[in-house]
C-alpha cells in the first residue's frame, strides 16, 4: 500500500513537473518568437512602423526638365485644337517612361493639327487614330469624350506595343505601327521642330 502511495505521489510530482516544464518551455518559445518578430522589424528610434515612401513623380525626361518640354510643346501647339494639352501629353508620357517628343510627334502626324486637325480629332477627340468602340460615326476609329483619355490611350498603346519591346524611335516603330517610312520621317521631323522651339 505504501508503495502505491509513493508511486502515486511520484507520478503526481512527475506530472506536475512535466506540465510546468512544458508550460515554461512554451512561454520561452512564445517570447522568443516575439523577440524574433521584433528583430525582423525595421529599427526606428521612435518605435513607429516605417511607412514606405511613394516614389516621387518624375519631373524630367532624359535629363530635360518636364516644364521646359511642356513650354516648348505648348508654343508649338498654339492655335490648334490641342492648345492647352501640352502639360498632359508631357506628364503622362514621362509617367509611362515614354519620350514626350515621340508622343507629340505621333500626335501631330496622325492629326495634321499644325495645318488643320482632322475630323477624327475635332468630332471624336481621337489623337492617335486608335481603333475601338464606341466607333466614331459608327466606324472603326474610337470615339472619346475627352482628349486626355485619347492621349492616355495612345501613350499606353505606344508603351505596350513598342517601348516595352525596345522599339523607341519612329524608324523602329513604323512597320509594326502599320505605316510607311514617310510616316517615320514626318514624326521625326515634328519631334525635331518641337525640340528646337524657342
Amino acid at each position: 500500500m505504501k508503495r502505491r502511495i509513493v508511486v502515486f505521489v511520484f507520478v503526481c510530482l512527475f506530472n506536475l513537473v512535466l506540465v510546468n516544464g512544458i508550460n515554461y518551455v512554451n512561454s520561452l518559445i512564445g517570447e522568443n518568437n516575439f523577440l524574433i518578430r521584433l528583430n525582423d522589424e525595421p529599427k526606428n528610434e521612435n518605435n513607429n512602423v516605417d511607412v514606405p515612401v511613394e516614389e516621387e513623380e518624375k519631373n524630367e525626361y532624359n535629363g530635360e526638365d518636364a516644364s521646359k518640354i511642356t513650354t516648348k510643346l505648348e508654343k508649338y501647339l498654339k492655335k490648334t485644337e490641342l492648345e492647352g494639352y501640352a502639360s498632359h501629353i508631357v506628364s503622362s508620357s514621362i509617367k509611362r517612361n515614354v519620350n514626350p517628343y515621340l508622343i507629340a510627334g505621333i500626335i501631330m502626324e496622325n492629326t495634321n493639327c499644325k495645318v488643320e486637325c482632322s475630323i477624327i480629332v475635332k468630332s471624336c477627340k481621337n489623337v492617335g487614330s486608335l481603333k475601338g468602340s464606341p466607333g466614331c460615326f459608327g466606324g472603326k476609329y474610337k470615339k472619346y469624350d475627352y482628349l486626355e483619355d485619347s492621349i492616355d490611350d495612345l501613350i499606353d498603346y505606344i508603351y505596350d506595343k513598342f517601348i516595352s519591346n525596345e522599339l523607341t524611335t519612329p524608324n523602329a516603330i513604323y512597320k509594326k505601327y502599320g505605316k510607311d517610312s514617310s510616316w517615320a520621317y514626318k514624326v521625326s521631323n515634328y519631334m525635331d521642330k518641337i525640340k528646337r522651339t524657342k
